[in-house]
Protein backbone atom coordinates (compact mmCIF):
# COMPACT_ATOMS: atom_id res chain seq x y z
CA UNK A 1 0.00 0.00 0.00
CA UNK A 2 1.10 3.45 -0.48
CA UNK A 3 -0.50 6.45 0.04
CA UNK A 4 -1.01 9.36 -3.20
CA UNK A 5 -2.20 12.72 -2.47
CA UNK A 6 -6.26 13.42 -3.38
CA UNK A 7 -5.38 16.17 -5.59
CA UNK A 8 -2.88 13.51 -7.72
CA UNK A 9 -5.83 10.87 -7.93
CA UNK A 10 -8.17 13.75 -8.79
CA UNK A 11 -6.47 15.39 -11.76
CA UNK A 12 -5.47 11.98 -13.18
CA UNK A 13 -9.50 10.56 -12.98
CA UNK A 14 -9.93 13.92 -14.52
CA UNK A 15 -7.65 13.78 -17.46
CA UNK A 16 -8.50 9.78 -18.13
CA UNK A 17 -12.16 10.47 -18.37
CA UNK A 18 -11.81 13.12 -20.58
CA UNK A 19 -9.34 10.80 -23.07
CA UNK A 20 -12.38 8.53 -23.48
CA UNK A 21 -15.20 10.92 -23.75
CA UNK A 22 -16.10 12.82 -20.90
CA UNK A 23 -16.74 16.47 -21.39
CA UNK A 24 -14.50 17.82 -18.77
CA UNK A 25 -17.07 19.06 -16.82
CA UNK A 26 -18.75 16.25 -16.28
CA UNK A 27 -15.22 14.28 -15.38
CA UNK A 28 -14.77 16.92 -12.51
CA UNK A 29 -17.33 15.59 -11.48
CA UNK A 30 -17.12 11.86 -11.32
CA UNK A 31 -13.49 12.40 -10.28
CA UNK A 32 -14.83 15.15 -7.14
CA UNK A 33 -17.26 12.24 -6.29
CA UNK A 34 -14.44 9.27 -6.43
CA UNK A 35 -11.99 10.90 -4.34
CA UNK A 36 -14.49 12.60 -1.76
CA UNK A 37 -15.17 8.12 -1.60
CA UNK A 38 -11.68 7.47 -0.95
CA UNK A 39 -11.27 10.20 1.47
CA UNK A 40 -14.05 9.33 3.59
CA UNK A 41 -12.67 5.74 4.01
CA UNK A 42 -15.14 4.48 1.30
CA UNK A 43 -12.82 2.97 -0.83
CA UNK A 44 -15.06 0.22 -2.39
CA UNK A 45 -16.60 3.43 -4.39
CA UNK A 46 -13.41 5.21 -5.26
CA UNK A 47 -10.83 5.33 -7.41
CA UNK A 48 -10.78 1.61 -7.84
CA UNK A 49 -14.19 2.40 -10.00
CA UNK A 50 -12.23 4.46 -12.34
CA UNK A 51 -10.88 1.51 -14.67
CA UNK A 52 -14.27 0.53 -14.47
CA UNK A 53 -16.48 3.32 -15.83
CA UNK A 54 -13.52 3.66 -18.66
CA UNK A 55 -14.18 -0.14 -19.38
CA UNK A 56 -18.29 0.87 -19.52
CA UNK A 57 -17.51 3.70 -21.94
CA UNK A 58 -15.64 1.91 -24.48
CA UNK A 59 -18.09 -0.94 -24.43
CA UNK A 60 -20.75 1.54 -25.25
CA UNK A 61 -22.61 0.45 -22.25
CA UNK A 62 -21.99 3.54 -20.20
CA UNK A 63 -23.14 6.99 -22.33
CA UNK A 64 -20.70 9.70 -21.60
CA UNK A 65 -21.90 13.16 -22.51
CA UNK A 66 -25.93 12.61 -21.37
CA UNK A 67 -28.62 14.84 -22.26
CA UNK A 68 -30.49 14.89 -19.02
CA UNK A 69 -34.47 15.63 -19.61
CA UNK A 70 -36.56 16.20 -16.87
CA UNK A 71 -40.02 14.29 -18.20
CA UNK A 72 -42.39 15.24 -15.37
CA UNK A 73 -42.50 18.00 -12.81
CA UNK A 74 -44.64 19.69 -10.18
CA UNK A 75 -43.41 22.14 -7.09
CA UNK A 76 -42.29 19.61 -4.79
CA UNK A 77 -41.45 16.23 -7.38
CA UNK A 78 -39.68 15.39 -10.52
CA UNK A 79 -39.11 12.43 -12.90
CA UNK A 80 -35.50 12.61 -14.95
CA UNK A 81 -34.37 10.63 -17.68
CA UNK A 82 -30.64 9.89 -17.67
CA UNK A 83 -29.78 9.04 -20.97
CA UNK A 84 -28.22 6.15 -19.89
CA UNK A 85 -25.35 8.59 -18.90
CA UNK A 86 -22.49 8.43 -16.40
CA UNK A 87 -24.42 8.02 -13.03
CA UNK A 88 -23.00 10.83 -11.01
CA UNK A 89 -23.63 13.68 -13.70
CA UNK A 90 -27.43 12.91 -13.65
CA UNK A 91 -27.38 12.04 -9.85
CA UNK A 92 -26.02 15.78 -9.05
CA UNK A 93 -27.68 17.32 -12.18
CA UNK A 94 -30.99 15.86 -10.32
CA UNK A 95 -29.74 16.73 -6.32
CA UNK A 96 -29.37 20.63 -7.52
CA UNK A 97 -32.84 20.62 -9.04
CA UNK A 98 -34.48 18.78 -5.70
CA UNK A 99 -32.87 21.33 -3.59
CA UNK A 100 -34.07 24.23 -5.58
CA UNK A 101 -37.25 22.84 -5.59
CA UNK A 102 -37.72 22.01 -1.84
CA UNK A 103 -36.44 25.60 -0.96
CA UNK A 104 -39.18 26.99 -2.84
CA UNK A 105 -41.61 24.32 -1.39
CA UNK A 106 -40.41 22.75 1.71
CA UNK A 107 -40.02 19.30 0.24
CA UNK A 108 -38.75 18.00 -3.39
CA UNK A 109 -38.96 14.32 -4.37
CA UNK A 110 -37.34 13.61 -7.55
CA UNK A 111 -37.50 10.15 -9.22
CA UNK A 112 -34.59 9.42 -12.19
CA UNK A 113 -34.35 6.45 -14.36
CA UNK A 114 -31.89 5.34 -17.60
CA UNK A 115 -28.90 6.32 -15.91
CA UNK A 116 -25.38 4.35 -14.63
CA UNK A 117 -23.58 3.65 -11.15
CA UNK A 118 -24.01 6.67 -9.61
CA UNK A 119 -21.04 6.10 -6.88
CA UNK A 120 -21.28 6.50 -3.61
CA UNK A 121 -24.55 8.23 -1.93
CA UNK A 122 -23.31 10.28 0.63
CA UNK A 123 -21.92 12.64 -2.04
CA UNK A 124 -25.39 13.92 -2.90
CA UNK A 125 -27.14 13.74 0.88
CA UNK A 126 -24.11 16.29 1.81
CA UNK A 127 -25.03 18.79 -0.85
CA UNK A 128 -28.61 18.34 0.25
CA UNK A 129 -27.62 18.63 4.06
CA UNK A 130 -24.77 21.49 3.38
CA UNK A 131 -28.22 23.49 2.35
CA UNK A 132 -29.56 23.07 5.88
CA UNK A 133 -32.13 20.08 4.68
CA UNK A 134 -32.94 16.78 5.15
CA UNK A 135 -31.43 14.76 2.82
CA UNK A 136 -32.15 11.07 1.35
CA UNK A 137 -30.99 8.86 -1.70
CA UNK A 138 -31.31 5.03 -2.31
CA UNK A 139 -31.07 3.25 -5.31
CA UNK A 140 -31.44 -0.41 -6.93
CA UNK A 141 -28.85 -2.54 -8.87
CA UNK A 142 -28.24 -5.41 -11.15
CA UNK A 143 -28.98 -8.54 -8.29
CA UNK A 144 -26.12 -9.92 -6.38
CA UNK A 145 -27.87 -10.45 -2.93
CA UNK A 146 -30.09 -13.59 -1.68
CA UNK A 147 -31.24 -14.90 1.29
CA UNK A 148 -28.70 -17.87 2.47
CA UNK A 149 -28.75 -20.65 0.76
CA UNK A 150 -30.11 -19.20 -2.46
CA UNK A 151 -27.78 -20.30 -5.80
CA UNK A 152 -29.14 -17.29 -7.38
CA UNK A 153 -29.29 -13.56 -6.52
CA UNK A 154 -32.04 -11.96 -6.14
CA UNK A 155 -31.69 -7.96 -5.65
CA UNK A 156 -28.97 -5.51 -5.97
CA UNK A 157 -27.11 -3.85 -2.35
CA UNK A 158 -29.69 -1.67 -3.11
CA UNK A 159 -28.07 1.76 -1.09
CA UNK A 160 -29.76 3.83 1.69
CA UNK A 161 -28.58 7.16 2.37
CA UNK A 162 -30.12 9.77 4.87
CA UNK A 163 -28.32 12.96 6.48
CA UNK A 164 -29.21 15.43 8.84
CA UNK A 165 -27.36 19.58 9.03
CA UNK A 166 -25.67 20.13 12.11
CA UNK A 167 -23.98 23.52 13.24
CA UNK A 168 -20.03 23.40 14.49
CA UNK A 169 -19.96 19.22 13.81
CA UNK A 170 -19.80 16.88 11.21
CA UNK A 171 -23.82 15.94 9.86
CA UNK A 172 -24.70 12.84 10.99
CA UNK A 173 -24.76 11.20 7.79
CA UNK A 174 -25.94 6.83 7.27
CA UNK A 175 -25.08 5.39 3.81
CA UNK A 176 -25.46 1.59 4.33
CA UNK A 177 -25.99 -1.10 1.51
CA UNK A 178 -28.84 -3.98 2.05
CA UNK A 179 -25.60 -6.69 2.02
CA UNK A 180 -23.20 -7.07 4.79
CA UNK A 181 -20.77 -5.25 3.09
CA UNK A 182 -21.09 -3.66 -0.21
CA UNK A 183 -19.86 -5.30 -3.26
CA UNK A 184 -17.52 -2.95 -3.98
CA UNK A 185 -15.05 -3.82 -0.39
CA UNK A 186 -15.15 -7.89 -1.91
CA UNK A 187 -13.74 -5.67 -4.75
CA UNK A 188 -11.04 -4.15 -3.01
CA UNK A 189 -10.22 -7.54 -0.59
CA UNK A 190 -9.59 -9.40 -3.93
CA UNK A 191 -7.33 -6.50 -5.15
CA UNK A 192 -4.99 -7.13 -2.17
CA UNK A 193 -5.49 -10.63 -2.20
CA UNK A 194 -7.11 -11.18 1.26
CA UNK A 195 -9.74 -13.37 2.35
CA UNK A 196 -13.15 -12.16 3.18
CA UNK A 197 -14.67 -12.48 6.72
CA UNK A 198 -17.33 -15.69 6.68
CA UNK A 199 -21.18 -14.70 6.34
CA UNK A 200 -20.31 -12.13 3.66
CA UNK A 201 -21.16 -13.88 0.54
CA UNK A 202 -22.06 -17.24 -0.87
CA UNK A 203 -20.42 -18.80 -4.04
CA UNK A 204 -22.60 -19.56 -7.00
CA UNK A 205 -24.05 -23.01 -5.44
CA UNK A 206 -25.25 -21.35 -2.23
CA UNK A 207 -22.41 -21.67 0.33
CA UNK A 208 -20.44 -19.84 2.13
CA UNK A 209 -17.12 -19.00 1.35
CA UNK A 210 -14.57 -16.83 1.90
CA UNK A 211 -13.00 -16.55 -1.52
CA UNK A 212 -13.47 -13.01 -2.80
CA UNK A 213 -13.07 -14.06 -6.22
CA UNK A 214 -16.17 -16.57 -5.41
CA UNK A 215 -18.28 -13.81 -3.65
CA UNK A 216 -17.89 -11.76 -6.74
CA UNK A 217 -19.21 -14.75 -9.09
CA UNK A 218 -22.04 -15.39 -6.31
CA UNK A 219 -23.88 -14.26 -4.20
CA UNK A 220 -23.76 -11.26 -1.11
CA UNK A 221 -25.59 -11.94 2.26
CA UNK A 222 -27.99 -9.32 3.37
CA UNK A 223 -27.24 -7.29 6.48
CA UNK A 224 -29.67 -8.91 9.39
CA UNK A 225 -30.89 -12.11 7.93
CA UNK A 226 -34.74 -11.51 6.66
CA UNK A 227 -34.72 -8.10 7.53
CA UNK A 228 -32.18 -6.50 5.21
CA UNK A 229 -33.67 -8.53 2.21
CA UNK A 230 -36.88 -7.15 3.05
CA UNK A 231 -35.41 -3.85 2.86
CA UNK A 232 -33.44 -4.57 -0.08
CA UNK A 233 -37.24 -5.86 -1.95
CA UNK A 234 -38.44 -2.62 -0.59
CA UNK A 235 -35.89 -0.25 -2.15
CA UNK A 236 -36.15 -2.87 -5.45
CA UNK A 237 -40.13 -1.77 -6.12
CA UNK A 238 -40.03 1.62 -5.40
CA UNK A 239 -36.46 2.20 -7.24
CA UNK A 240 -37.36 -0.40 -10.26
CA UNK A 241 -40.95 -0.81 -10.11
CA UNK A 242 -42.60 2.60 -8.99
CA UNK A 243 -40.06 4.60 -10.97
CA UNK A 244 -39.98 1.94 -14.16
CA UNK A 245 -36.35 1.99 -13.68
CA UNK A 246 -36.37 -1.39 -13.89
CA UNK A 247 -35.97 -3.83 -10.88
CA UNK A 248 -32.45 -5.85 -10.21
CA UNK A 249 -33.56 -8.99 -11.96
CA UNK A 250 -33.97 -7.64 -15.12
CA UNK A 251 -30.42 -6.21 -15.15
CA UNK A 252 -26.92 -7.53 -16.21
CA UNK A 253 -24.93 -8.23 -13.40
CA UNK A 254 -21.96 -5.52 -13.53
CA UNK A 255 -19.97 -3.01 -11.58
CA UNK A 256 -21.74 -0.55 -13.28
CA UNK A 257 -25.28 -1.22 -13.72
CA UNK A 258 -28.21 1.14 -12.20
CA UNK A 259 -32.07 1.00 -12.06
CA UNK A 260 -33.46 3.75 -10.46
CA UNK A 261 -32.91 6.40 -8.24
CA UNK A 262 -34.98 8.38 -5.81
CA UNK A 263 -33.21 11.63 -4.25
CA UNK A 264 -35.72 13.57 -1.60
CA UNK A 265 -34.45 16.61 0.16
CA UNK A 266 -36.95 17.96 3.47
CA UNK A 267 -36.98 21.76 4.60
CA UNK A 268 -37.02 21.51 8.15
CA UNK A 269 -37.86 25.05 8.38
CA UNK A 270 -41.71 23.73 7.25
CA UNK A 271 -42.45 21.71 10.81
CA UNK A 272 -40.63 24.09 13.20
CA UNK A 273 -37.90 27.18 13.26
CA UNK A 274 -34.12 26.02 12.26
CA UNK A 275 -32.38 27.53 14.91
CA UNK A 276 -34.43 25.22 16.95
CA UNK A 277 -34.12 22.48 15.54
CA UNK A 278 -30.22 22.93 15.40
CA UNK A 279 -30.39 23.75 19.63
CA UNK A 280 -31.97 19.58 19.79
CA UNK A 281 -29.70 18.29 17.16
CA UNK A 282 -26.84 19.67 19.48
CA UNK A 283 -28.33 18.38 23.09
CA UNK A 284 -29.13 15.21 21.05
CA UNK A 285 -25.85 14.66 19.92
CA UNK A 286 -24.35 15.73 23.36
CA UNK A 287 -26.34 12.81 25.12
CA UNK A 288 -25.64 10.50 22.80
CA UNK A 289 -22.03 10.59 23.02
CA UNK A 290 -22.11 11.06 27.24
CA UNK A 291 -23.29 7.37 27.34
CA UNK A 292 -21.32 5.54 29.31
CA UNK A 293 -19.83 2.38 27.38
CA UNK A 294 -17.97 -1.45 28.86
CA UNK A 295 -14.78 -0.84 27.42
CA UNK A 296 -14.91 3.44 27.64
CA UNK A 297 -14.74 3.76 24.44
CA UNK A 298 -16.32 6.66 22.47
CA UNK A 299 -19.83 6.06 20.63
CA UNK A 300 -19.94 7.11 17.32
CA UNK A 301 -22.45 8.63 15.43
CA UNK A 302 -23.39 7.90 11.76
CA UNK A 303 -20.72 9.72 9.70
CA UNK A 304 -18.44 10.37 12.19
CA UNK A 305 -15.60 7.50 11.24
CA UNK A 306 -15.88 8.78 7.77
CA UNK A 307 -15.21 12.23 8.95
CA UNK A 308 -12.16 11.29 10.75
CA UNK A 309 -10.93 9.35 7.52
CA UNK A 310 -11.57 12.36 5.73
CA UNK A 311 -9.04 14.42 8.08
CA UNK A 312 -6.23 12.18 8.70
CA UNK A 313 -6.37 11.41 4.11
CA UNK A 314 -6.59 14.92 3.01
CA UNK A 315 -3.28 15.33 5.05
CA UNK A 316 -1.61 11.84 4.47
CA UNK A 317 -2.96 10.62 1.18
CA UNK A 318 -5.17 8.17 -0.05
CA UNK A 319 -3.97 4.20 0.49
CA UNK A 320 -3.63 3.02 -2.55
CA UNK A 321 -3.51 -1.53 -2.80
CA UNK A 322 -0.89 -2.83 -5.30
CA UNK A 323 -3.53 -4.12 -7.46
CA UNK A 324 -5.21 -1.15 -8.14
CA UNK A 325 -2.19 0.93 -8.49
CA UNK A 326 -0.89 -1.50 -11.18
CA UNK A 327 -4.29 -0.93 -13.33
CA UNK A 328 -3.94 2.92 -12.64
CA UNK A 329 -0.39 2.95 -14.52
CA UNK A 330 -2.22 0.95 -17.06
CA UNK A 331 -4.59 3.69 -17.67
CA UNK A 332 -1.83 6.44 -17.47
CA UNK A 333 0.72 4.71 -20.38
CA UNK A 334 -2.48 4.47 -22.52
CA UNK A 335 -3.94 7.09 -22.52
CA UNK A 336 -0.73 9.43 -21.75
CA UNK A 337 -1.87 10.65 -18.63
CA UNK A 338 0.93 11.08 -16.02
CA UNK A 339 0.78 9.77 -12.60
CA UNK A 340 3.06 11.30 -10.58
CA UNK A 341 3.64 8.79 -7.50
Amino acid sequence: MIRVSHEVLSKFSTEVLTKVGVPREYAEVVSDQLILANLRGVDSHGIIRLPVYVRGILEGDINPNPKIKVLREGTSYLLVDGDNGIGQVVALKTTELVIKKARDSGVCVAGIRNLKHIGMLAYYVLKIVDNGMVGLVTANASPNIAPLGCKKPITGTNPLAIGFPVSGRPPIILDMAMSVVARGKILVAAHKGERIPEGWAMNKEGRMTTDPKEAIEGILLPFGGYKGFGLAVAIDILCGIVLGGGYSLKMRRSFYSQGGVVIGAVDVGVFRPYNEYLMEIEEYIKEVKATPTADGSEVLLPGEPEYRNYLDRVKNGIPIDDETLKELKELSVKYGVELPI
